[in-house]
């Protein structure tokens, strides 16, 4: 394998902005000195979305060996589907699973470094190949690990205890096994793969103001304080419960070098309000690397050449980043 990481780009939902983020993220040609990028797609179809955008990125054929400054397509699709931008279908849903496994396979058998991947629409890929409710528990199933989303820009990093499940759910998801698990996670993730020597990690509270000393449910006093206490007791600097809103609101996750939210919304509209567009979805806990943008297929804009590769780019970038740091702790 090239001394640069190869990084395998499955291409989302056809019918969103993924071929072109993809292919303008790489008309900066300053990427192809961190990287070679392959993408999971079909040479025909990254081409003519290279002519409908018109970018200027150099595509092939991926080849061995392979060469710095080229953007690789490897072709698997086995019907490329007919593209109807801003519309689901289950053709497209279809290519963009296609990509996906081909992609993660590629990084289980050691054929690319890093994963970075493109917009899927959940409800377009849903089948019975992938009854998953999105990327982070097909990844987990495929290679293994337990999973853990952070979303990060710069030194702000949100981590989800529980992801895409319905907030009806939260409350009895939230246990003091899973604190423990996904804050040991965190921390280690925090060293490995982001250079922090002695992790801060923030635990934010469960209702509204941390419970208000019971008042407003009685989660965080009988299960969250507890738990932090056994955190602390093994070395693990975590603090908290906070309550989300003035948490945000005052800049405290400045404090720190991580968040955990008990839940999607409570940590992510923090986070998307600071940082949307230029922030990179994590997923830590698994075996390989794997990286995405911090947005969803924009079916309204797709097609219309008005996508920012700003998050994607990131996406790329990070992905490097986190495997030169875990080739330096090995």
């Amino acid at each position: 394998m090239s001394a640069l990481p190869v990084i395998a780009v499955s291409i989302g939902d056809p019918n969103g902005v993924g071929a072109e983020i993809i292919l303008k993220t790489f008309e900066d040609k300053s990427l192809f000195e961190h990287c070679i990028p392959v993408v999971f797609a079909d040479v025909d179809f990254m081409q003519a979305q290279q002519q409908h955008f018109r970018t200027q990125v150099p595509i092939a054929p991926i080849e061995k060996p392979l060469k710095k400054g080229m953007l690789y397509v490897q072709s698997i699709l086995e019907n490329v589907p007919k593209i109807d931008f801003g519309k689901q279908t289950s053709t497209a849903g279809t290519a963009a699973f296609e990509s996906l496994q081909a992609a993660a396979l590629a990084v289980r058998h050691m054929e690319a470094n890093a994963l970075v991947t493109a917009p899927i629409h959940k409800a377009a890929i849903k089948s019975d190949v992938f009854p998953f409710a999105g990327h982070t528990h097909y990844l987990a199933s495929l290679w293994g690990g337990n999973a853990l989303m952070i979303l990060a820009h710069q030194k702000l990093r949100v981590a989800l205890l529980t992801d895409h499940i319905p907030l009806a759910k939260v409350a009895s998801s939230v246990t003091p096994i899973m604190i423990q698990e996904k804050t040991r996670q965190l921390a280690k993730t925090l060293k490995t793969d982001f250079g922090c020597e002695h992790p801060q990690i923030a635990l934010l509270g469960l209702n509204p103001h941390a419970g208000d000393q019971g008042v407003i449910g009685t989660e965080d006093d009988i299960v969250l304080k507890p738990t932090i206490k056994v955190l602390k007791n093994e070395g693990i600097d975590v603090s908290g419960p906070f309550a989300a809103d003035g948490f945000f609101g005052q800049k405290n996750y400045q404090s720190f070098d991580a968040v955990l939210s008990c839940y999607h919304d409570q940590g992510l509209v923090g986070f998307k309000t600071l940082a949307f567009g230029n922030g990179v979805n994590i997923t830590s806990g698994l075996p390989f690397v794997r990286t995405s943008p911090d947005h969803g297929t924009a079916f309204d804009i797709a097609g219309k050449g008005l996508a920012n590769c700003h998050s994607f780019a990131a996406a790329v970038q990070m992905a490097c980043d986190i495997w030169n740091t875990r080739q330096k702790n090995n």
